[in-house]
C-alpha cells in the first residue's frame, strides 16, 4: 500500500521510516530540491536510533517528491480531482508545520479527491477550518475523507547534525486517530469500528470525480470511504507506533486539551528563553500558568457544550496545570519547539495555539486578555531576532 509523506521533520520520516520497515510504499514530498538532493546522496535511507535501548535502525527504497513552485495561473488551471493516474494521491499523511499546511496544500491538492485519505497530524488547531474554506469552499462532499490525529510520540533530528533524516527516538508514545465525518457519514462513523477489519481495496485507482462533476452526489459513500477504511486498517498493524482509532468526542477531548499544554508550554518556555523545567517550582510560572489555564478553562468548557461533549472536569484549571505539570518533569530538559522556531529563525505556530483560543472566545464572548498578551509577547519576541522589515511580511 502507499502513503505520500508531506512534512519531512522527525515525525513524518519516523511514521515513513515504521511504514517502510513493514514493506509499505512510501512516497516523501519534499519541500526543496536541495533537500531532494541531500537524500539521494544518503541512498534513500532513514536512520531512527532509539535512545533507551541504543538500537539503531534503517530502511530504504523511498521515492520521492519535490513540491512543485506554481504560478497562479497554472494552479488555476488544475482541476480538483483530475490528474493523470500517476499523479493521484489515494493516502495523504500530513505532518508538517500549521502554518505550512496551506502553501503545500495548494501544490496538490487538485492530486486529491473524495476518494482520497488525509491523515492530519500536525500541532495546533484550525488547520481542517482553513482547508474547508480554502480549497473545498466549505462543501463537505467535495473535500477528502480526512483523518485527525493527535501523536505523544517524542522524537527529533540528532543534534548539531542538522540532518532530518537521522532521527533520535527517545520516548514511545502513541497516536490517536479519528475520523472526522461529513454530515451524512454520521451513522458510518458509528458503524466504523465493526466494518473496519471485514473492507479490502480493491483498486488502487478509484474513480476520482471533478468538483463540477453531475456524478457527484451520487457516488457510493462506500467507494467514497474505501481509502478510509483501509488506511487506518493498514496504520494500527504498525506495532511501533501504538496507533488507535478512536470516536470523534474522544478526539475532540484529546486535540482541545493538546491545545491548551501547548498554548501554555510553548510560548511561555519561549517568551523567557528556558528549557520546559522552568516551569517546574516556580511560583512566578505557577500564577502564569494558572492565569493563562483559567482563561482557557471558561472556553473550553463552553466550546465543549457547544459540541456537545458531556461536562466532565477534563478542562478545570488545576487539573490542566497538573497534566502540564507532568509533561514539564518528563521532558525537563528539552525546550520546546516554539522557542526552538525562534532560536532558530522561524515562524511559530502560535497562530493555531493561542491564536485559535482567541477565535473561540470570541465566538462565546469570553475575554482573552490572557491570550492576547501571550501572542503579542511572542510577535515581540519575533522582532527581537529578525529584521523588522522582513518580519513584517512573514507574519
Amino acid at each position: 500500500m502507499r502513503f505520500h509523506i508531506l512534512g519531512d521533520g522527525s515525525l513524518g520520516n519516523l511514521i515513513a521510516h515504521y511504514l517502510r520497515k513493514h514493506n509499505h510504499k512510501v512516497t516523501l514530498i519534499l519541500r526543496t530540491p536541495a533537500a531532494l538532493n541531500y537524500f539521494e546522496k544518503r541512498k534513500r535511507t532513514i536512520t531512527v536510533i532509539q535512545d533507551k535501548e541504543h538500537r539503531v535502525e534503517q530502511t530504504h527504497g523511498y521515492d520521492t517528491e519535490v513540491l512543485r513552485r506554481h504560478n497562479m495561473n497554472e494552479l488555476t488551471n488544475q482541476s480538483y480531482g483530475v490528474c493523470p493516474p500517476n499523479l493521484q494521491i489515494r493516502r495523504l499523511i500530513i505532518t508538517t508545520r500549521a502554518y505550512d499546511v496551506n502553501q503545500s496544500f495548494q501544490k496538490i491538492f487538485y492530486r486529491l479527491s473524495p476518494t482520497s485519505t488525509i491523515v492530519l497530524l500536525t500541532n495546533g488547531m484550525g488547520i481542517y477550518e482553513e482547508l474547508m474554506e480554502n480549497f473545498f469552499t466549505n462543501n463537505e462532499k467535495l473535500r477528502p475523507n480526512i483523518l485527525m490525529g493527535i501523536s505523544s510520540h517524542i522524537c527529533r533530528k540528532i543534534k548539531n547534525t542538522g540532518n532530518q533524516f537521522d532521527i533520535l527516538y527517545s520516548e514511545i508514545g502513541e497516536i490517536d486517530l479519528g475520523i472526522i465525518p461529513r454530515h451524512d457519514e454520521q451513522s458510518i462513523e458509528g458503524n466504523y469500528s465493526k466494518d473496519i477489519y471485514s473492507s479490502t481495496e480493491k483498486d488502487e485507482s478509484s474513480p476520482l470525480i471533478n468538483k463540477n462533476s453531475e456524478n457527484e452526489n451520487t457516488m457510493s459513500p462506500f467507494i467514497i470511504m474505501d481509502s478510509l477504511h483501509t488506511t487506518i486498517k493498514t496504520l494500527i498493524k504498525i506495532p511501533e507506533l501504538y496507533i488507535r482509532h478512536i470516536n470523534v468526542q474522544s478526539l475532540q477531548n484529546r486535540l482541545l486539551e493538546n491545545l491548551v499544554i501547548n498554548a501554555c508550554i510553548n510560548p511561555i518556555t519561549t517568551i523567557f528563553s528556558m528549557r520546559n523545567r522552568g516551569l517546574l517550582d516556580n511560583p512566578g510560572a505557577d500564577r502564569v500558568l494558572y492565569a493563562l489555564c483559567n482563561e482557557s478553562s471558561q472556553i473550553m468548557k463552553k466550546h465543549c457544550e457547544h459540541l456537545g461533549i458531556r461536562p466532565t472536569n477534563m478542562f478545570g484549571p488545576e487539573r490542566l496545570i497538573n497534566v502540564i505539570r507532568q509533561i514539564c518533569k518528563k521532558t525537563a530538559l528539552q525546550s520546546s519547539d516554539m522557542l526552538k522556531d525562534i532560536q532558530t529563525f522561524q515562524l511559530t505556530e502560535i497562530n493555531y495555539f493561542n491564536g485559535y483560543l482567541v477565535k473561540l472566545g470570541k465566538i462565546y464572548g469570553i475575554p482573552t486578555p490572557i491570550n492576547n498578551f501571550i501572542i503579542d509577547m511572542i510577535y515581540l519576541k519575533h522582532i527581537l531576532h529578525f529584521d523588522s522589515q522582513n518580519l513584517k511580511s512573514r507574519l
